[in-house]
């Protein structure tokens, strides 16, 4: 009885627990769509401050973005971007100008080239009354936010006085026009199209200088913005869509105004010179510093640290390059190219190029590995990868041997480090294994005494280890005798070839005999008429 309470019981309980955690679920749901049902909270109106002086210094207004937050900014964003919009807009309205005043030069109506020209003026004066507005009313909304006086910032000209002066410049246009409309003369109309076309043209190259400030000071927001989490990309494309030397090779006269404008402008060509300088001389430095940096290294490694010549190397290869590879990133920003996109192209493509590269990176760890094992150094001669050669250089990626006949052979680590690795002169002595054969009837042991003397008369043979003379086999034509001294490693060559000739003369002189190989052959011949059998023997 007891067991079936005790499943009762334990039914019940989790009935209660889930009918339970049902309701607070229910009740949570209901607050949550209580709290979405309730209107924001209202937020105070942000309006920009930094548009207070369209002139402000690059460096100040970095200073002035910093401490600004997410939404401020973007405020900040929305209010350069305005300036530089309606800056595109006096270029246009000038550029449409120009194109108007060519129609009335190009026209023999003096009337309608009259109507060209009145309708330049005003599509131009649209666009800067327009411009100018939206300035001051920007400048107005920071000047109130910052509880600027007005009147306290004498050293900035006044606007009133701007106008009167654009107002009193588009009058005598007007007056300038009117009169050429009362007397139309055509050499006259010609010559204020011209004298007007100058103008425009002139304006361009002023108003792209603005357009570039305006766009440096948009760019340092835009990156305060992209900093702080926000979506930069759209002011960004505007930019580059706005931006940059537009030339109309339609028009001679505009085309080579743009580009001598361009190149006497402090925003076109002065900066782009500069900015030219100032690219090859951050290159310069970093030669310089690269040189002097590796150098330091190695002096460092060898005396300090004492690792291989090999790893030396590497490590101040490494390093240089790596300063040439950053000093050249910085150059290129000295340029104004935007870096931010190639390392994030860098980034998105690393997975593809790893597995692209998968076996230079099998490479790069067994250059490590050989690294950290150092079974050769540079000057070695070595057997491995199926090569033998004179260790010339190594990098993370293969090492470079040079063969004994003069061959430059680049091998890769992973088949030097998977294979068997052979350090010929990794030691200071090392054992000359010589063997020589002589015939069974000449005496083996003045054979062995003429070897012993050989290398007693050799100075690179060394006397300690002792140099070992045995006879050790009787081969099929030969008896052969061991000859194994020792001697430099430096001097293994020169031992084996001294100790081979000077042994191969005395033992002509003493008349001991090198036996070649020889067989005897065994003919047998039967003779038919007598019946008797004849064994011949024929040596070969």
């Amino acid at each position: 009885m007891r067991l079936p309470k005790l499943l009762l019981f334990i039914v019940f309980f989790c009935f209660v627990f889930l009918s339970g955690a049902q309701i607070q679920a229910q009740e949570t749901k209901e607050k949550a769509d209580a709290k979405q049902a309730e209107p924001p909270s209202p937020v105070k109106e942000l309006k920009p401050v930094t548009t207070i002086d369209p002139l402000v210094p690059l460096d100040q207004l970095r200073i002035m973005v910093r401490p600004l937050t997410k939404d401020e900014l973007q405020v900040e964003a929305n209010a350069w971007f305005e300036l530089l919009r309606n800056k595109a807009r006096q270029i246009a309205a000038a550029r449409l100008g120009v194109k108007k005043t060519n129609e009335a030069i190009a026209t023999n109506d003096d009337q309608q080239a009259l109507d060209s020209l009145k309708k330049a003026e005003t599509v131009q004066h649209m666009a800067d009354e327009k411009a100018r507005q939206t300035e001051e009313e920007l400048t107005k909304q920071a000047q109130e936010t910052l509880g600027v006086d007005v009147a306290v910032d004498a050293a900035r000209p006044d606007p009133a006085k701007a106008e009167e002066g654009t107002t009193a410049s588009t009058e005598e246009k007007s007056a300038t026009t009117a009169d050429s409309t009362s007397t139309p003369d055509n050499a006259t109309t010609t010559q204020s199209a011209e004298a007007m076309k100058a103008a425009f043209l002139q304006n361009i190259n002023r108003l792209q200088d603005e357009r570039t400030a305006l766009s440096d000071r948009l760019e340092v927001v835009l990156t305060s913005l992209a900093a702080k989490g926000g979506d930069v990309e759209t002011y960004r494309k505007y930019i580059a869509a706005v931006s940059g030397l537009e030339l109309d090779t339609s028009d001679a006269s505009a085309a080579w105004s743009g580009i001598k404008g361009w190149f006497v402008s402090k925003e076109g060509g002065q900066r782009m010179g500069w900015n030219l300088g100032k690219f090859l001389m951050i290159l310069f430095l970093t030669w310089v510093v690269a040189r002097i940096g590796s150098t330091v290294i190695s002096w460092l490694l060898e005396r300090k640290v004492r690792l291989t010549q090999l790893a030396e190397n590497l490590i101040s290869g490494t390093i240089r390059n790596v300063i040439y590879l950053v000093g050249f990133a910085v150059a290129l920003t000295a340029l104004e190219v935007d870096m931010t996109p190639v390392l994030a192209a860098i980034g998105a493509t690393g997975l593809v190029v790893g597995l692209a590269l998968q076996g230079t990176l099998s490479n790069f760890a067994s250059g490590l590995m050989i690294l950290i094992n150092r079974p050769f150094d540079v000057g070695d001669v070595v057997t491995a990868g199926g090569v033998t050669g004179t260790v010339k250089q190594m990098n993370l990626v293969s090492t470079n041997f040079r063969t004994f006949d003069n061959q430059t052979i680049h091998v890769p680590n992973n088949s030097i480090w998977n294979g068997v690795i052979t350090n010929i002169t990794a030691n200071k002595v090392r054992r000359v294994d010589l063997e020589f054969c002589i015939g069974y009837s000449d005496d083996f042991e003045q054979a062995e005494q003429i070897i012993r003397d050989v290398l007693a008369d050799q100075e690179l043979v060394l006397r300690e280890p002792e140099a070992v003379v045995v006879t050790h086999a009787l081969a099929d034509s030969s008896v052969n005798i061991v000859c194994r001294p020792w001697a430099k490693t430096t001097d293994w060559w020169a031992v084996k070839t001294a100790v081979t000739r000077e042994v191969k003369r005395r033992f002509d002189q003493a008349g001991i005999s090198i036996p070649f190989p020889q067989q005897d052959i065994h003919v047998y011949s039967t003779d038919a008429s007598k019946g008797n059998g004849k064994i011949e023997t024929v040596s070969k």
